[in-house]
C-alpha cells in the first residue's frame, strides 16, 4: 500500500479522534462555568463535579482509542512498484479500513450519546417548569372537580403520616393496582415495584453500568417484565406489614420493550424542582435511541399530590397537578395511561385463540415483527408472532405462513411449523401467526449440526433466504429453522446453488459475530 494511502487513513483517524476529544473538552468547560455560579446548592455542585469526573474519564478513553486505531493502520510496502491487482486490493482495503474507523468512532459517539452537559436536576426542573408555565402547559389541581377521588380524606391522612418513600409505594400499591386493574389472576396488566432494580438505561453503552436508574414503579403487560424477589425490608417493620402477597417486584425484561410501557411512576416525600427534573430525565432516557417511544407518560407523586407528566421526544410537553383527594382525580389518573397497538394485538389474539401470555415471554423481534411465548389450554408452549398493519407486513406474514407450511411438509424435522387456523388479522391494527414450538437458544447446538441442517434444506430444494444463526432454535436437541418469509422452494428440478451460497455466507458471517461460538 502506498504511503499516501496510509497517510490518508492516518489523517482520517487524526481528524475524527481530535473532533471527539475537542467536544469533550468543550463540555468540561461548560461544567466549569456551571461550577462558578454562586447560586449553586451543595447538591448542584456535587452533581457538576460528578459530571466533570465522568467527562475526564471519557477524554482519557478517547485518547487511548485514537492511539489504538492508529496502531492498526498498515505500514507502506518497501517498493513503490505496485501491480494493478495489488492497487485494486489496496483500494478495497482502504475502503474497508475507512468503514472500520468510522464504525469504531461511531461506537464511541453512540456510547456517550449525550448533548452538552445538562444542569443539575434541581436547576433543570425549575427551568422546565417555568417554560411550561409560560406556554400554559401546567394545569393546577381542580379543587372543585367532580367525580371519584383516588383516596378518601381518611386514606390521605394515613399517607401523610408515612416516613419513607418505600412506605408510600407500599401504601399506594393496592389503590393503584385496583385503579389500573393490575396484578389480578385474570389480568395481563401488572403494576411492578422496581425500587431496588436498576433497569432504566442512560446511555447506549452495552454494559450493565448503562442501566443505572430505577424509577419506583411501572405498569406494563406481564409478558415484558422480569420477575424479581422482593427487596430486603427487614429493617422496616412497618413496610413489611404493608406488603401483600399480590405485590409484584421486577424490572423491564428487555430495553427494546420500553415503548410498550403503559406508565412510569416515581415517589418522593415532597415534590420539588429536583424531583421534577429527574422525572423529565426519565422520559428523555426512555426516548433515547432506536425502538424508543415518541411519547412517554410519567407520574411523579408525593404524600399529598401527584403530577401527570408527559414528555414528547424526550422533552417535557405538559404537566397536570392533582391531589389524591380531588374530585375526578381517579378518572384523570386512569385515562393518563398509554397502550401500544402491539400489546393490544397480543391481548386480542390470546383471547381469540384461547392462549395465555407468559410472564417475561418476549422471545425476540426486529423490523418485521415481534414474537412472544404463550401457552395453549393444555399448557404447551407456543410462539406468537405479531406484525403491525404497515408496509405490507400483514401480506408478508401470510406469505411466511404459506411457505412455512410447504417447507414443513418437505422437512418436518427441520422447520418449526405453524398451528392450523392460527392466522388472525385485526383491522387497522395488524395480524398474528402461531408457531407450534418455541425451542431453546441455538447456543446448545454445535456449528456442525447447524450447517448440516442447512445442507439438508438445500438438498430438499429449500433456500432459507435469511440463514442467520438467530433463525435457528434447538428443539429436542435438534436444529430447526424459523422465519422463512424470504425462503425459496422448488418442487421438482431446479437448483439452489447460488441461493445456497448466499445462505452459507450469511450463516458463516452470523456465527463469526455470535458470542456463543469460538
Amino acid at each position: 500500500m502506498s504511503s499516501s494511502t496510509t497517510s490518508s487513513i492516518e489523517r482520517e483517524i487524526e481528524l475524527g479522534g481530535n473532533a471527539m476529544i475537542e467536544r469533550v473538552k468543550r463540555d468540561i468547560e461548560v461544567v466549569n462555568e456551571y461550577l462558578k455560579s454562586p447560586n449553586n446548592s451543595d447538591d448542584d455542585n456535587a452533581f457538576y463535579q460528578h459530571q466533570k469526573s465522568q467527562l475526564r474519564q471519557e477524554e482519557s478513553q478517547l485518547r487511548r482509542l485514537k492511539l489504538l486505531v492508529m496502531q492498526r493502520t498498515p505500514p507502506p510496502p518497501p517498493t513503490p512498484s505496485i501491480p494493478v491487482k495489488q492497487q485494486v486490493a489496496n483500494t478495497l482495503f482502504l475502503e474497508e479500513m475507512r468503514k472500520e474507523i468510522a464504525a469504531i468512532f461511531q461506537e464511541a459517539l453512540t456510547k456517550t450519546n449525550r448533548a452538552t452537559p445538562q444542569k443539575s436536576p434541581s436547576s433543570f426542573g425549575a427551568g422546565e417548569l417555568r417554560r411550561l408555565e409560560r406556554l400554559g402547559h401546567v394545569h393546577s389541581p381542580d379543587e372543585e372537580g367532580k367525580g371519584e377521588a383516588v383516596l378518601t380524606n381518611e386514606q390521605a391522612r394515613s399517607l401523610l403520616q408515612l416516613e419513607t418513600e418505600h412506605q408510600m409505594v407500599a401504601f399506594l400499591t393496592p389503590f393503584l393496582a385496583a385503579l389500573f386493574q393490575c396484578n389480578g389472576a385474570s389480568s395481563n396488566r401488572v403494576l411492578v415495584n422496581s425500587e431496588a432494580y436498576k433497569w432504566l438505561k442512560t446511555s447506549n453503552d452495552e454494559n450493565s453500568a448503562a442501566y443505572n436508574q430505577n424509577p419506583d414503579m411501572f405498569i406494563c403487560h406481564k409478558s415484558i417484565y422480569k420477575k424479581r424477589d422482593p427487596f430486603d425490608a427487614r429493617e422496616d417493620d412497618k413496610l413489611l406489614q404493608m406488603r401483600r402477597s399480590t405485590d409484584v417486584f421486577g424490572q423491564l425484561s428487555n430495553w427494546d420493550l420500553r415503548r410498550f410501557l403503559y406508565l412510569v411512576l416515581d415517589a418522593k416525600k415532597d415534590i420539588d424542582d429536583s424531583a421534577f427534573g429527574q422525572t423529565i430525565n426519565y422520559g428523555a432516557h426512555l426516548s433515547l435511541g432506536e425502538n424508543s417511544p415518541i411519547t412517554v407518560r410519567l407520574v411523579l407523586f408525593d404524600r399529598e399530590s401527584f403530577w401527570l407528566v408527559q414528555t414528547v421526544k424526550g422533552t417535557a410537553s405538559s404537566v397536570r397537578k392533582c391531589r389524591w383527594v380531588d374530585g375526578g382525580s381517579k378518572s384523570r389518573l386512569e385515562k393518563f395511561m398509554l397502550q401500544d397497538p402491539v400489546i393490544e394485538i397480543l391481548d386480542k389474539a390470546c383471547f381469540e385463540l384461547g392462549l395465555v401470555p407468559e410472564v417475561d415471554g418476549y422471545l425476540g423481534g426486529g423490523a418485521f415483527g415481534l414474537v412472544f411465548k404463550v401457552c395453549d389450554q393444555n399448557g404447551a408452549a407456543l410462539a406468537l408472532k405479531i406484525v403491525l398493519d404497515v408496509h405490507d407486513k400483514v401480506a408478508e406474514l401470510q406469505r411466511q405462513m404459506a411457505i412455512t407450511n410447504e417447507a414443513q411438509r418437505k422437512c418436518p424435522h427441520l422447520i418449526v411449523g405453524v398451528e392450523e387456523n392460527s392466522f388472525r388479522k385485526f383491522d387497522k391494527l395488524g395480524a398474528v401467526l402461531l408457531f407450534s414450538e418455541v425451542g431453546n437458544h441455538y447456543s446448545s447446538l454445535s456449528k456442525k449440526a447447524i450447517f448440516d441442517s442447512l445442507q439438508e434444506l438445500h438438498d430438499n430444494n429449500i433456500a432459507h433466504g435469511s440463514a442467520r444463526v438467530d433463525n435457528v432454535v434447538c428443539v429436542n436437541g435438534e436444529a430447526k429453522w424459523i422465519d422463512l418469509q424470504r425462503a425459496f422452494l422448488w418442487n421438482t428440478g431446479g437448483s439452489v446453488s447460488e441461493l445456497g451460497k448466499r445462505d452459507y455466507r450469511d450463516l458463516m458471517e452470523s456465527i463469526k459475530r455470535s458470542q456463543y461460538f469460538d
